[in-house]
């Protein structure tokens, strides 16, 4: 009898030679995929877990870790993991055990990036086989090793792999491949030793061995690139000859991938390449005995079950796939559904920007709290127009919330510019996600209307002419006309117009392609039109003002295009270039520093430009007017919750979902209009939830002596506290919440807006799921938010750049929305005259949002005293944030600080010792990173807090990233709340209430 079971669905035990062995449920394992979802030092993020446990949950047999680095210099992204010190263990723990609750066997893939490494992100210089750089990792220069550094290094392998198992770790991943050290130590590329460490395999299994030693009864396996790539690396012939000379008998797997830095396209691969593009590699592997493992394009259940049941590997190594959906595994196992990938490597691409999401699945690596929909009234009716990306997603995320949808497009078939994409030669899976939206469309029994053309003037008449509650216009912007002279000719057309009116062009239909064309523009679109029609034959010019071909899209989107334009000599390519104008057959360009010169312009004339967003951010005018959209008629423009990013698929797919999770909240009567505005917001009681009865406020106070209280015991008084954001800076402010409510806080202090580039961004303006998923937190817990944390003021623009003025409206609005009644400001500006100008305008400014700014004097930065801190709040009128680090850094005086007492509406609370940092850099360190717990250092709390009355809240700020990765935030925030509280109940800090 046959087994119905598909090949997938067996379980598959690894171990050998008397170790013990540990069984997978199935042969679905995630590869070591990296996401910059760790800290800058390493440490583990609740974040990261939890996207780690999701897919667990979903049924994977093995959940591995991304590369894992050994040794601080061997640290090749900025939020990587780490297992090179004890500290990674506590952190690394709490995964471990969650993994294996969940029925997964947990891995980790040790690494060490060589040259890859640079020293601007690991802060060491990177150190190599060699001294050859690797262009696309940055170019550094590495340092060459001596023999007795790589032995050094051998045995830094040796000590993660003991702390990958103290860390509970069921299985270890070598990564000797993808051009990391290992695999520099076996590449021609890289490796032009004479002695000992010259020999491709020796390095390797030196690692090999004092792993096994290591650990000697934990499974270990390596992850090998079947082929390097380039012509002169390591063949597949070659690579299989090496592991024949690896000590196989200390392994208990081998892991198939491929590729290098000096050749991305094989580490990922483009939708171009045939699923299971491994498969012709593997068979070579089958010789050496070991269960395979296999990466490459995995990415239907079909294939899977192909490359298992036919015995190419034993197990399957999946990212990008469950990357977009953890259900796939639920896919592959059962049949079931599932979003599908379309590899268009914007998670790739995204590395090198932070947190990787996802083009498809716009829920991942925005935060940690993917926020759900929220259910809306029965029977609300909600018109989309538009049926591009952005329109499909909002029709199906607001289905699903129970809305009776309505899409509307003019075209002949839905996704919009997104189904010519489908036709290009550089992204044929596209079509998946066009397929799978609409059989999502069918399910939900959203009614799709094509054809429909409808006017977006006068939105009112247009929803009730579908009796719409709400109505997304998602129609994608407006096109920007062709800006040269001559731009009205009719040979002159639209790109995406062009495409549309000549599908034969594109369908296959073998010798129907035009002569010659040429596009006007150098983004992705024309890209890929250039791309696909130089394939077929046509001549192409493309002349953009971009400086690089596509800059908008990642190296890995383009990886195969560009070079293929650039080598194809029927492509002429002028970057930097402007046409100016078009005689008909020839255009006119200019570049800076080129006398203007007139070029044959052949065939059709195409203007690609990027898309210009249908509505973006509002203007400083339309915020000084008050402008919001109606709360009567729910209208969302999607594109306007996404901040001004480029016009790619990967954003129209995140607006569409903000989109509907806005109309969602308002159908839902969360209590805030469609702008985002609170309509009826809460009231909460100024109560301590330490004292056990949540019906009674706080008696208000008097004035605290500045000496300490009399002997005499007086009831005890308990000023309200707050967790600081920075207490917990990966968090984001949901969460904060949520923590702060179960470690027994009062009101939280939340950042509205990063302050370092390594900061998590939290979007909580108005609006923004995550601001409604926020306020749904505190009216649930009764937490409050008291402050919003905070600007930095530099006097031309943000850290991030951009008018200083928008950027702390955009934050008052935000406060506004969380009840806030403070906006932290710290200086950083050297003009103290302008600073001051500006901290009054800002107070000018809060009057309308009701909030205050307030100064934080910062000793590193330009305020250094109290006195110099009060003349600028006496100047602006705004108020002071009394910092227990800031104060003593400065050296105030008692005195000083009673003299201010009126003008401080906050209390932050941290610790330290006595002799600050010597340098600046260390300050900002212990600023930002490194504070110490109330109560355990070497500042005078009692003599801080003593000038001011108890009615003054208390937020405590005391930021650890090694200590909240060792133990979690819950437990760290419990921690902070009981070392407060011991510093408030001392005498000095019992009032009388009467």
């Amino acid at each position: 009898m046959v087994s119905s079971t598909p090949a997938a669905g067996l379980p598959l035990t690894l171990g050998r030679n008397g170790r013990t062995p540990r069984t997978l449920r199935n042969r679905l394992a995630s590869a070591p995929m990296e996401r910059n979802y760790g800290t800058t030092d390493g440490y583990i993020t609740e974040q990261y877990i939890d996207y780690l446990v999701t897919r667990a949950k979903a049924g994977l047999g093995m959940v591995t870790t991304e590369a894992t680095y050994v040794r601080a210099d061997g640290k090749g992204r900025t939020h990587q993991l780490g297992l090179h010190t004890d500290d990674m263990v506590p952190g690394l723990r709490r995964l471990t055990d969650a993994l294996h609750a969940e029925g997964a066997l947990a891995a980790v893939e040790l690494n060490h990036g060589g040259r890859t490494a640079q020293s601007a992100v690991s802060g060491f210089k990177n150190l190599a086989p060699s001294p050859v750089p690797c262009p696309t990792a940055g170019g550094e220069v590495p340092r060459e090793l001596t023999a007795a550094e790589c032995y050094e290094l051998v045995a830094a392998y040796a000590a993660a792999a003991r702390r990958a198992v103290a860390a509970g770790f069921d299985v270890i991943n070598l990564h000797g491949a993808h051009g990391y050290l290992i695999h520099q130590f076996m590449s021609p590329i890289s490796n032009h030793r004479t002695d000992e460490f010259g020999a491709p395999e020796f390095f390797m299994n030196l690692v090999i061995d004092a792993v096994r030693e290591a650990v000697p009864d934990t499974i270990v396996g390596m992850r090998v690139s079947v082929v390097e790539g380039p012509a002169d690396g390591i063949s597949a012939e070659q690579q299989a000859a090496i592991i024949g000379k690896a000590h196989l008998d200390k392994l208990d797997f081998l892991d198939l991938s491929a590729g290098s830095y000096d050749a991305g396209e094989w580490i990922v691969q483009s939708g171009e390449w045939k699923p299971g593009i491994l498969s012709d590699y593997a068979a070579a592997y089958r010789q050496f005995g070991l269960p395979l493992g296999m990466a490459g394009r995995l990415n239907s259940p079909a294939i899977i079950e192909e490359v298992l049941s036919q015995g190419t590997c034993d197990f399957v190594s999946l990212a990008r796939a469950i990357h977009a959906d953890p259900a796939f595994v639920g896919g592959v196992l059962r049949g079931g559904r599932y979003r599908p990938c379309i590899a268009c490597n914007v998670c790739i691409d995204n590395l090198g920007l932070g947190q990787v999401t996802c083009t498809v699945n716009p829920a991942v690596g925005r935060s940690r709290v993917p926020v759900p929909t929220p259910a809306v009234r029965p029977s609300s009716n909600v018109l989309v127009v538009g049926a591009g990306p952005a329109g499909l997603t909002a029709a199906r995320e607001l289905a699903e919330a129970g809305a009776r949808v309505t899409l509307v497009d003019d075209g002949a078939r839905a996704g919009g510019q997104f189904a010519l994409a489908e036709r290009m030669r550089s992204t044929p899976d596209f079509h998946r996600f066009a397929d799978w939206s609409a059989s999502e469309n069918e399910r939900l029994n959203v009614e799709v209307r094509l054809g429909a053309h409808v006017d977006t003037s006068d939105v009112g008449t247009l929803a009730r002419g579908f009796g719409a509650d709400a109505v997304v216009i998602a129609t994608g912007g407006r096109r920007p006309g062709a800006g040269f002279v001559g731009g009205d000719s009719p040979r002159v057309s639209d790109i995406r117009d062009w495409l549309t009116a000549h599908p034969e062009i594109l369908d296959g239909s073998a010798g129907v392609f035009p002569e010659a064309v040429t596009i006007w523009g150098a983004d992705s679109v024309a890209m890929s039109v250039a791309d696909t029609l130089a394939t077929l034959g046509t001549s192409v010019l493309v002349v953009g003002p971009q400086e690089a071909l596509a800059p908008e899209s990642g190296r890995r989107a383009k990886i195969l295009a560009v070079p293929r334009l650039e080598a194809n000599p029927k492509v002429r390519i002028f970057l930097s270039s402007t046409i100016e104008e078009f005689d008909g057959s020839r255009v006119r360009i200019s570049r800076a520093g080129v006398q203007d010169e007139w070029i044959e312009a052949p065939g059709e004339l195409l203007v690609s430009r990027s898309v210009l967003p249908l509505d973006g951010p509002l203007t400083l005018e339309q915020r000084e007017a008050g402008l919001s959209l109606s709360a009567s008629l729910p209208v969302v423009l999607a594109g306007t919750v996404v901040d001004e990013t480029p016009a790619i698929v990967s954003n129209a797919v995140k607006s569409g979902y903000d989109a509907a999770q806005r109309i969602a909240a308002a159908l839902a009567g969360s209590g805030t209009d469609i702008a985002g505005n609170v309509r009826d917001r809460r009231k909460f009681p100024a109560v301590s939830q330490r004292t056990g009865d949540p019906g009674t406020a706080i008696p208000d106070a008097t004035p605290a002596p500045a000496t300490p209280a009399p002997a005499t015991p007086a009831p005890v008084r308990i000023r309200r506290l707050g967790l600081a954001q920075l207490s917990l800076v990966g968090t984001a402010p949901p969460d904060l919440v949520s923590i702060a409510a179960k470690a027994g806080f009062d009101f939280i202090g939340a950042r509205v807006r990063p302050v370092t580039p390594t900061e998590r961004p939290y979007n909580v303006q108005p609006g923004s799921p995550m601001l409604r998923e926020t306020l749904a937190r505190m009216a649930d817990t009764g937490i409050t938010v008291e402050d919003i944390e905070f600007l930095l003021l530099d006097g031309t623009g943000l850290q991030n750049g951009g008018d200083q003025r928008v950027a702390w409206l955009q934050m008052m609005e935000a406060g506004q929305a969380l009840g806030a009644s403070t906006l932290t400001v710290a200086c950083a500006d050297p003009d103290l005259d302008r600073f001051g100008d500006h901290l009054a305008q800002m107070t000018q400014d809060g009057k309308a949002y009701g909030i205050v700014p307030t100064l934080e004097p910062i000793a590193y930065q330009t305020v250094r005293s109290i006195p110099q801190a009060v003349a600028l709040a006496d100047h602006a009128d705004c108020k002071l944030v009394v910092d227990a680090l800031h104060v003593n850094r400065f050296g105030g005086t008692w005195a000083e600080l009673e003299d201010a007492a009126d003008l401080v509406p906050l209390i932050q609370l941290c610790d330290g010792p006595a002799s600050p940092p010597k340098s600046r850099e260390g300050l900002i360190l212990e600023s930002r990173s490194e504070r110490g717990v109330p109560g355990e250092g070497e500042f005078d709390l009692p003599g801080l807090l003593a000038p001011f009355p108890g009615d003054i809240p208390i937020s405590v700020e005391t930021p650890s990233g090694s200590r909240v990765a060792a133990m979690g935030e819950l437990a760290w925030a419990k921690q902070l709340m009981a070392a407060a509280t011991t510093v408030l109940t001392t005498p000095a800090f019992t009032w009388s209430t009467t």
